[in-house]
């Protein structure tokens, strides 16, 4: 079972649902890139999440995986993504998970900072207001972002700098 949360509905191999029930709905869905994924609405499936049962609409698909968790489901259920343990917090029963990829190409993981910082071109405050901002460990997860000033003999690119 994979908890992706770039899913914005949960995903069901097609193998384990093997009949199709004759009113549910066919769905075009997009995959990762470009890729179009044709795929079928179960209505009403049982899942099996460790110890919790729950009766969900999910999409009926051609996957590797077997069971993709989305967004959907995630959401109403409350569950909490912990990347630091890292587990899967529902109805305060904590799962333990690990990250996977599918390939050693893309190990990349996004994270969404909740509040955008706005400062002004010139300002002469940016630099208290992003440290003041920066050190708020609830927005930031105890990581620091600090400013770095930059001066007319610094050039900058491809993570290099001259001075």
């Amino acid at each position: 079972m994979i908890v992706d949360t770039a899913a914005m509905i949960t995903l069901v191999n097609e193998k384990l649902i093997p009949e199709d029930i004759e009113r549910s709905e066919t769905v075009t869905l997009r995959g990762l890139g470009e890729q179009l994924v044709i795929g079928k609405i179960i209505r009403n499936t049982l899942l099996n999440i460790d110890w919790l049962e729950i009766r969900w609409d999910v999409c009926k698909a051609p996957l590797t995986d077997d069971v993709i968790l989305g967004l959907d489901i995630l959401d109403t259920l409350g569950a909490v993504i912990n990347l630091s343990s890292p587990s899967l917090t529902v109805n305060n029963r904590v799962i333990p998970v690990s990250f996977v990829t599918g390939s050693e190409e893309i190990a990349t993981q996004h994270v969404c900072i909740k509040r955008t910082i706005t400062v002004p071109p010139n300002s002469k405050n940016a630099s208290a207001l992003i440290h003041t901002e920066a050190m708020n460990k609830s927005l930031f997860w105890g990581h620091a972002l600090l400013p770095v000033e930059f001066w007319s003999r610094m050039l900058s690119g491809k993570g290099n700098a001259v001075l």
